[in-house]
Parts: C-alpha cells; sequence; structure tokens
C-alpha cells in the first residue's frame, strides 16, 4: 500500500521538477536594474511676432537608469505574454537634476530555448511613457517641464532557474522613444504666446541584469 503511494508521489514530484521554465498558465515576475545608453534628438518651435516660424535642433546622448518589474503569463510553451513597469532617471549632458521617468508597456515573448532550468527568449515592447526634467533647481526660475509619448523595445533574455522558484535573468534590448512636450509647470503665459512645441526622441540600447520567480 505504501509503495505505490510513494512512487506516485515521486513521479509527481519528478515531473514538477523538470517542468520547463515557461508553460501554459505558468506566471513569472522579474525585478532588477537597468543601464541605458541613448542618442538623443531634440527639436523646438515657436512663431517669434515679426520674425516668423522659428525653429532650432540640438543632437545629444543620455544615460539612463531604472529599476524594471514585469509580469509574465505563459499562454503556451514557446508564448508569453505580460506588463512592463520602468521607474528610472534620465541624464544627458547638461546633467540636469532633478529628473525621472515611467515606462509602461506591453511584451509577448517568444522562447526560443525552453529548457527546465534555462530559457532564451526573444521579446518586444510597444508602451508609453512619461519623463520630466527640472530646471533652475532651487532657484526662483525654478520650473519643470513634461514630455509623454509612445515607445518601441525589442530584445533578448537570458534566465536561469536554480530550481522551480527562483533564478537570474539578464537581457539587451533596443529601444526608441518619440516623447512630445506636454506642459511647464508652473505655466509660463510667453510659451501659449509663441505655440511653443518640442520633441524629444531618443534610440539606444538598455542591458539589464535582476532577479527572476515562478509561480
Amino acid at each position: 500500500m505504501i509503495r505505490p503511494i510513494l512512487l506516485t508521489v515521486a513521479c509527481a514530484a519528478a515531473s514538477w521538477c523538470s517542468a520547463q521554465v515557461n508553460e501554459p498558465g505558468t506566471v513569472q515576475v522579474g525585478v532588477g536594474g537597468e543601464l541605458g545608453f541613448f542618442a538623443t534628438h531634440f527639436v523646438s518651435e515657436m512663431t517669434v511676432p515679426f520674425l516668423g516660424h522659428k525653429t532650432s535642433s540640438h543632437d545629444d546622448g543620455a544615460v539612463t537608469t531604472s529599476l524594471p518589474i514585469d509580469l509574465q503569463v505563459g499562454v503556451a510553451r514557446r508564448w508569453s505574454i505580460g506588463i512592463s513597469l520602468d521607474p528610472g532617471r534620465y541624464v544627458d549632458s547638461a546633467g540636469t537634476q532633478p529628473n525621472a521617468f515611467l515606462v509602461a508597456g506591453l511584451q509577448p515573448r517568444f522562447y526560443a530555448v525552453n529548457g527546465d532550468h534555462f530559457a532564451l527568449h526573444l521579446n518586444a515592447e510597444v508602451g508609453y511613457g512619461v519623463l520630466k526634467i527640472r530646471s533652475n533647481e532651487n532657484t526662483n526660475g525654478q520650473f519643470e517641464d513634461t514630455y509623454a509619448g509612445m515607445h518601441v523595445r525589442v530584445g533578448t533574455e537570458a534566465q536561469v532557474y536554480f530550481g522551480r522558484v527562483f533564478g537570474l535573468h539578464a537581457g539587451l534590448k533596443y529601444a526608441l522613444h518619440g516623447m512630445e512636450w506636454k506642459r511647464r509647470d508652473p505655466e509660463n503665459d510667453l510659451l501659449d504666446l509663441l505655440d511653443y512645441k518640442a520633441r524629444l526622441r531618443t534610440s539606444g540600447l538598455l542591458v539589464q541584469l535582476g532577479l527572476q520567480v515562478r509561480f
């Protein structure tokens, strides 16, 4: 009587331990750190009385640091879909501080390798982000500009699990962000008078390393 029960338990345990990293219904949560290197292109436009429409542009570079969190649910052995939330900091050559951004997106994944403890997936992400940059900090002329817009990211990520639940991940992504200037706080009536508009475009690489939990 005891032997069949032990055999059944052992078989169930072996099947549970050998489950692939991603399966239908599997939930994975990833947290970690991310470092980004971007080329930036800034364009501003305004209409100046008696001088007409004026446009200026500036090319620069920027570094970002963030703490991304993602949640994935397996929909097939090779596929999962989930959401990501990426709060962080943005620093360009001007070193304007403080600043902050928040990026959120929808992310499907295709598992090219889906082993018992190792997986390699290709991912894509489409989402929306908000960037706030403060200037003239601690002065009477202090103001904060808000930019917002869509982004697209594509990349690859390796996952290594040391058991059924806990593991590590490391990934690389290429990202494109397009943001429009939305407002300045406090409001500046002169900007409305000049019909001020601005766009910030960034493109670059993101390197990510973090922890994985699987349920």
